[in-house]
């Protein structure tokens, strides 16, 4: 049995990484567009890219691993059963269920892993993410360079001579048009960008302030003039992982993540007598629905647990053990009592 449980695996395996290596690389693409989009307003050198998509690894594995799996599982058994292989192995005294414990720590060690994908990673890179971007755009307007298409800050747009290496801005103009009936002008020499308790400022100086008007022109002079923008970096608040799910009892959106991250959790598990019912088969008499199940099986667990999730907690665990009951019954009366 021991060498059957490794040709089980061995097969299984093939089937598995074949998927999940295309799928992977099809998200891998998709996350680094999603992170380049960011760098439309923000400066990210490439290890700060690889940064971001190593906090948005863990969501696009919790995602995927439970489906690859199912998919994996039901292509190995319908290539098993139309080589014959498993009407071999039938004959040989080897039993389905006794095929299907082969498969169980396989099984427990996936849904092992992603309860700590979604239950401990995934709270922990949510929020580093969110922290990293807040910090990331707000830094991008101290970080303003010298262009001839300007930069914003806040309602203004900024254009600049030149900067030091040090930082002092040489020759700036900033221009303001947000109220339809006037148009503001500054101009200074010099300046310098700075953050004050988490809120960026420019300071400008030896400049004018021209205001225009519909009927009037407005024109100060200033040695010293300071501008504030009005996105705040707040400081990073980090919840501990119990922290973060015990706030579930009072926000609903947060239950629903946990009910929805337990009920992923448990997809291998729940679907494994599935993936028997409709994986095993006699080539002659039965036709073969193993792309269709895995469509209507994935879909209709998801997309009952994202529906019961916030209405009902309970009743989403009470849909996981009634659909695994259901594939239970069904590998009973379609594979056990025939083979």
């Amino acid at each position: 049995m021991r060498k059957i449980s490794s040709y089980l695996l061995y097969s299984f395996s093939g089937y598995f990484f074949s998927i999940f290596m295309p799928i992977i690389a099809i998200g891998s693409l998709i996350l680094f567009v999603r992170i380049a989009k960011l760098t439309e307003v923000t400066h990210m050198d490439a290890s700060e890219m690889l940064l971001m998509y190593g906090y948005s690894l863990p969501m696009m594995l919790f995602y995927t691993l439970p489906i690859t799996f199912f998919t994996a599982l039901i292509l190995t058994l319908n290539k098993l059963s139309n080589d014959y292989e498993s009407v071999v192995l039938f004959s040989f005294g080897i039993s389905p269920i006794r095929m299907l414990a082969t498969f169980i720590p396989p099984v427990l060690l996936l849904s092992i892993t992603l309860s700590v994908l979604s239950l401990v990673l995934i709270p922990i890179t949510k929020q580093l993410t969110k922290s990293f971007i807040h910090y990331k755009s707000v830094n991008a307007v101290v970080n303003i360079e010298a262009s001839k298409f300007g930069q914003k800050f806040g309602d203004w747009m900024v254009f600049l001579e030149s900067r030091d290496k040090d930082g002092v801005l040489n020759n700036i103009v900033l221009y303001n048009a947000s109220n339809p009936k006037e148009e503001q002008f500054l101009i200074a020499k010099k300046g310098n960008f700075f953050n004050e308790n988490g809120t960026p400022g420019l300071i400008l100086k030896n400049g004018q302030a021209y205001r225009i008007g519909e009927s009037k022109i407005d024109q100060i002079n200033y040695n010293t003039m300071k501008m504030y923008h009005d996105v705040r970096l707040e400081p990073f608040s980090y919840q501990n992982i119990p922290e973060y799910w015990l706030f579930a009892l009072k926000n609903s959106k947060r239950m629903k993540d946990l009910i929805i991250s337990i009920a992923i959790s448990l997809f291998p598990l729940v679907t494994l007598f599935w993936a028997f019912a409709f994986g095993i088969l006699h080539p002659r008499y039965d036709k073969n629905y193993g792309y269709i199940i895995i469509l209507a099986v994935t879909a209709t667990y998801y997309g009952v647990v994202s529906s019961l999730a916030k209405a009902t907690p309970i009743g989403t665990l009470v849909f996981a053990l009634l659909f695994t009951s259901l594939g239970a019954l069904l590998f009973y009366k379609k594979v056990q009592t025939r083979f």
